[in-house]
């Protein structure tokens, strides 16, 4: 079949009126009202005194997070805590990260802890240690924790400020970065 250009008049205009019509849309458009994009939309669940209780793979407690109130945001992926409250218990170890605001992200991998940060760890035979901050994130699941705002820990009598501070609670480890000024009373044995 051979084609005629009377064949081809109804496929040029058909592709010429998409054409205008797709640069009509685009002119006509107000440049000021946009789709509201996810990200700006409300919560799609809001949980009053949530309790979650995290297991490892041996079925026994790994830790717990409580809020006042859990609002999770499916647009930005996350969800805002109220007062959260994190939890760590075993071998007679006793954690407990306290502030005023959180932020869970990465399907709960990451933490952020905002507002009056505080944290008090017991751990048999030793006396209690603090931790006070504004800010820390928070992973859960591998125990560590970074701050880069100005912390103080406390220990039996000692005080120690710093410009930040990461720390793994599986080992043990705290390391204080920049301005570092500690507070050590001596402590005399009685003879």
């Amino acid at each position: 079949m051979r084609l005629s250009p009377q064949h081809l008049y109804p496929i040029i205009a058909l592709a010429a009126l998409a054409g205008g019509s797709i640069w009509l849309e685009r002119v006509t458009e107000d440049p000021n009202t946009s789709p509201e994009p996810n990200a700006m939309r409300g919560p799609d669940v809001i949980v009053e005194q949530m309790a979650l209780t995290r297991f490892d793979l041996t079925g026994t407690p790994q830790y717990y997070v409580d809020a006042q109130q859990m609002r999770h945001l499916p647009g930005q992926a996350q969800s805002e805590l109220t007062d959260p409250v994190v939890r760590y218990q075993r071998d007679g170890m006793h954690l407990r990260l306290t502030a005023e605001h959180g932020v869970a992200r990465d399907d709960g991998e990451r933490v952020d802890l905002k507002g009056q940060v505080r944290a008090q760890r017991t751990l048999p035979g030793k006396p209690v240690s603090t931790f006070a901050s504004d800010t820390l994130v928070l992973w859960p699941n591998t125990e560590q924790a970074k701050s880069v705002d100005p912390v103080v820990l406390t220990q039996d009598g000692a005080e120690v400020h710093s410009n930040g501070m990461s720390a793994d609670n599986l080992f043990g480890e705290i390391t204080l970065t920049g301005g570092v000024v500690a507070n050590l009373p001596i402590k005399r044995k009685q003879p």
